[in-house]
């Protein structure tokens, strides 16, 4: 009878431990279909097709404060006065960077595709009165 129970015991055992192994199994499958959520878009990873030269260096980042003017580009920190490649720096705004490469000048924006619109014809917000506080 004892030895009954131990083969018992022991397929019990077992099946849990072929349960365990199963569902881990599942969860590494289920995990490996999910996607990185701050992995940047496919197309930001594609290289440029074959003979096709690069565009020059890309502005990545613009960090300004009171006390610093920096911008991230090519991977690098730079500010005015440093090299990037064979232009320098000379001006760093909130939406570009300004490289002077002799007589030329090459500006590099941080968004290329999108143009800042001036304020006008833009409507006035109007001023909300609080009542008819003193008036008849």
């Amino acid at each position: 009878m004892a030895q009954h129970v131990n083969v018992v015991a022991a397929k019990v055992v077992i099946r849990s431990a072929t349960a365990g192994l199963a569902c881990c199994v599942s969860l590494l499958a289920a995990a490996q279909a999910l996607t990185d959520p701050t992995r940047p878009p496919a197309a930001a990873n594609a290289e440029a097709p074959a003979g096709e030269a690069s565009a020059g260096p890309v502005l990545q980042s613009i960090l300004l404060s009171p006390h610093r003017a920096e911008a991230i580009v090519d991977g690098k920190t730079v500010k005015v006065g440093d090299k990037v490649g064979e232009a320098t720096v000379v001006k760093i705004t909130e939406s570009e960077v300004l490289l002077r490469n002799g007589r030329e000048r090459q500006a590099l924006k941080l968004f290329p595709n999108i143009e800042k619109q001036s304020g006008r014809g833009a409507s006035t917000p109007q001023r909300i009165n609080g009542g008819n506080k003193g008036k008849s």
